[in-house]
């Protein structure tokens, strides 16, 4: 089991390497495929979303289905076209080749704009991997759903589908400054996308989610201990139905298998920054996400939360004009965020936190 967690942690690196600042996007997408979760990207057109399930798709050796949705959009187009030929003889039968019932992936873009037919349709696959046909019970092949939307839906009748999609992550365009960075990556990713090649296969993926399954059940008592207080204390910022909370835990495990750390390494201090980094994808729409900044700030392990509450500080000491005591707590802020890199667990979980931090630091001292 050791080489297969090595395995998706190599794809995870691959991916990452491949896209620009996508970080969260990669990791909570393979978090969905390793626990079968659905999962939806959320954020304007070409942000790459299309790309990132392809590039999945051939380093998991899986079988893709893409759909593009309008009220257009015919339901035979996502589950297969009535095979004529049979109908001829009086049999209603449907080609379910090339359709979402014979994919491994199937990513649906602007999900929320498909008719009331499709929508129904969805949901049936979205619970329970089966539609419903002429009377007949199709069971879905598809492993993970990936949707991808540009607005999250007001539509009440909407909302149960949104629902289905417990993982979530929001895209954006990069900053004008990322420019040059971003086109490098962009010509590099087109570059070396059709020379990607299987690093892993999807009967490996069903072995990894049989054994964090397993991992969970047998580890409940431990997972609940340390993962419910975070998860109650977030619920006060952030509305999680039942149905997902129950899931953390599995969630959490997934998203560790990712990074490719074993079970012999998941300890308390792991599952607890695991779990801070998962609620990040629990969010249900913008303002959640900055109440999941605001809480991932005052949560953080070791000494980075009171680095968040230093760099306010200074930024009022600077602002008020006493630059002496500015500096002093400047120099502060360097010795803890020297501890923290020091920090094994720290270090692994919040790097990107921990670059803000130097950044603002940084700046901070530029401006005494």
């Amino acid at each position: 089991m050791e080489d297969v967690i090595n395995k998706v942690a190599q794809v995870r690196r691959t991916l990452d390497s491949l896209f620009f600042k996508f970080t969260d996007e990669v990791t909570a997408a393979l978090t969905a495929v390793l626990i079968r979760e659905n999962f939806i990207l959320i954020g304007p057109p070409g942000t790459a979303k299309t790309m990132l399930v392809a590039s999945i798709s051939k380093l998991l050796k899986a079988k893709w289905f893409y759909r593009l949705l309008t009220k257009f959009t015919e339901v035979e187009e996502v589950i297969g076209p009535i095979d004529v030929v049979e109908l001829l003889k009086g049999n209603v039968r449907r080609i379910y080749t090339n359709s979402i019932v014979e994919a491994d992936f199937a990513l649906l873009d602007e999900i929320f704009n498909a008719s009331s037919a499709i929508l129904n349709t969805m949901l049936t696959i979205l619970n329970e991997r089966v539609i419903y046909d002429g009377g007949q019970i199709i069971p879905v092949k598809t492993w993970t759903v990936f949707g991808a939307t540009n607005r999250i839906p007001d539509e009440e009748e909407l909302q149960a589908l949104y629902d289905r999609f417990p993982l979530r992550v929001y895209t954006k365009y990069a900053e004008p400054d990322e420019t040059e960075q971003l086109i490098k990556a962009g010509l590099r990713l087109r570059r070396d996308f059709d020379k990607l090649s299987p690093l892993m296969t999807m009967d490996e993926v069903k072995k990894l989610h049989d054994y964090i399954q397993n991992y969970v059940y047998e580890n409940t008592d431990t997972a609940i201990k340390h993962i419910s207080p975070i998860l109650a204390s977030y619920l006060d910022h952030v509305v999680i139905s039942n149905r997902t909370r129950v899931k953390v835990p599995l969630y959490v495990v997934a998203y560790l298998t990712t990074l490719g750390i074993k079970p012999s390494d998941i300890d308390a201090a792991t599952i607890r920054a695991a779990t801070l980094k998962v609620l990040k994808y629990l969010v249900k729409d913008r303002e959640d996400l900055a109440e999941y900044e605001s809480f991932l700030a005052a949560h953080m392990p070791g000494s980075l939360s009171v680095l968040y509450d230093m760099l306010n500080e200074i930024k009022a000491l600077i602002a008020n004009n006493a630059l002496s005591i500015a500096k002093e707590k400047l120099r502060e802020a360097y010795e803890l965020l020297d501890k923290s890199l020091a920090d094994p667990v720290t270090y692994r979980f919040f790097q990107v936190e921990m670059a803000e931090v130097k950044s603002t630091l940084e700046m901070l001292k530029s401006q005494l």
